[in-house]
């Protein structure tokens, strides 16, 4: 029996340690993910500098276009794919599948190239100054270059878990991992290559990973396989809909760093924007919690929803609700006492870095408590293909408000205000999550 199928059988077989047996794959995806992308950032601020770690934060904008456009066919598609699967329509899953790979890299090629052709005034436009931009240069060169392999290998992360199987997702993403690790070591240390070693090293390690993907996709795949009669036109608007929250998140990460590096330049200097990269660093360990088991609990709730499982998905939406709720603050509270510990990997403890992002991450960090609630709410509206809701949500937490306090703060406190800029807009957005959840809470009876 597939493993989804065996979890949510029916409400009263439907257990907590089941969930989290099947959710554990998918988060320990997402923290190795969020520890070998700190190790490169300690690697790139340790053997090149902080001006090439503020370079990183600076090109960022750019990868989050393009992990965007993977998002928004990887995590939508997939929702709509897995809600197929769970009404027993395997061809129009495997069509949805090939229509969003293909639609993906399509996409993602025409904006590569755009930026590619505007590569100097976009990085200038970004926060790069004459000091760092060939930093920005070296780093961004090879994620440009790779795009299909960025692209596909998210497509196949994602479509893996709705197979129902999250473990092997995981190999796919540790394998990548461990690659990147090594070479960031060897490209970066003995080669002396600099910052475009450390990105070099990045696409390497998602090469290996796409080509497992790819590996399982054609011989192991149970439900999801390439279907080759053809894609379907009208499925890309549906998913560019359902998964459009997951597109928004990146494209407001992308034109909020943006915002974070101008503030944290104008109070601070270089230093603020090296201190805020650090700070979005170490933030990956909580959000990687909070999304992690979220996208670990959609497959889940899309294959319960395709076959009419309302009970069931209320259930899951209630361990999932206690488990956001409460844990989160746990980790603040260890964060809060570790943070110079973990900051220290990035800076020496006698510099104004150091100090900026101790202090900085403290305060950023207060969101946190409360932001996993959002993250689930609005990753359950897209299980349930009501993506268009879920963009709402991410739209407030991750751009709207942000932006808006980003503005608002720093005129009274400074620097304070931009790193409190986003406790502010979490906690708003919890209210309207909650908000959300509530007025929909009869969803998966429709």
């Amino acid at each position: 029996m597939n493993s989804i199928n065996s979890i949510i059988e029916s409400e009263e077989t439907l257990k907590f340690r089941k969930v989290i047996k099947f959710v554990i794959p998918t988060y320990l995806t997402s923290l190795f993910t969020t520890l070998y992308t700190i190790v490169d950032g300690v690697f790139v601020s340790k053997f090149v500098g902080t001006d090439a770690l503020a370079a990183v934060n600076i090109v960022y904008p750019i990868i989050n276009i393009l992990l965007g456009i993977a998002y928004i066919f990887a995590i939508g598609g997939s929702a709509l794919a897995a809600i197929s699967i769970g009404q027993k329509k395997y061809d129009e899953a495997n069509i949805k599948f090939t229509t969003a790979f293909i639609s993906s890299i399509v996409i993602g090629g025409i904006i590569t190239l755009l930026f590619f052709i505007f590569l100097d005034k976009l990085l200038y436009l970004l926060g790069a100054t004459d000091k760092t931009i060939i930093y920005c240069k070296d780093y961004i060169i090879p994620w440009m270059v790779g795009f299909i392999l960025v692209i596909g290998k998210e497509i196949f992360t994602y479509f893996i878990r709705i197979d129902g199987s999250p473990l092997y997702s995981f190999i796919v993403s540790l394998a990548g991992g461990i690659t990147n690790i090594i070479l960031d070591y060897v490209f970066i240390v003995p080669m002396k290559m600099g910052i475009y070693g450390a990105a070099l090293a990045t696409i390497i390690g998602i090469a290996v990973s796409f080509v497992i993907g790819l590996y399982y996709i054609v011989f192991m795949s149970k439900t999801v396989k390439f279907k080759y009669s053809g894609i379907s036109f009208s499925f890309i608007p549906r998913c560019l809909i359902n998964g459009s929250s997951e597109f928004i998140n990146q494209i407001a990460i992308a034109i909020t760093t943006i915002a974070f590096n101008i503030s944290a330049l104008k109070f601070a200097g270089e230093d603020g924007i090296a201190a805020v990269t650090i700070t979005m660093y170490l933030q990956f360990i909580f959000i990687g919690l909070a999304f992690g088991y979220s996208m670990g609990v959609s497959p889940l709730l899309g294959h319960a929803f395709g076959e009419g499982k309302k009970n069931v998905c209320r259930k899951i939406e209630k361990y999932s609700f206690r488990f956001l709720g409460i844990v989160p603050g746990i980790l603040y509270i260890i964060g809060f006492f570790v943070a110079p510990y973990a900051v220290s990997f990035f800076a020496e403890k006698t510099s104004d870095v150091y100090n900026l992002a101790v202090y900085g991450m403290r305060i950023y960090s207060i969101g946190f408590i409360v932001f996993g609630i959002s993250i689930f709410s609005a990753v359950r509206l897209t299980s349930y293909a009501y993506g268009h809701l879920s963009a709402i949500i991410t739209f407030l937490r991750s751009f709207f408000l942000l932006l808006l306090f980003l503005y608002i703060l720093p005129i009274f406190w400074e620097m304070n205000g931009v790193w409190a800029a986003v406790p502010c807009a979490e906690i708003i957005t919890v209210f309207v999550s909650i908000l959300f959840t509530y007025k929909t809470k009869y969803l998966s009876e429709n």
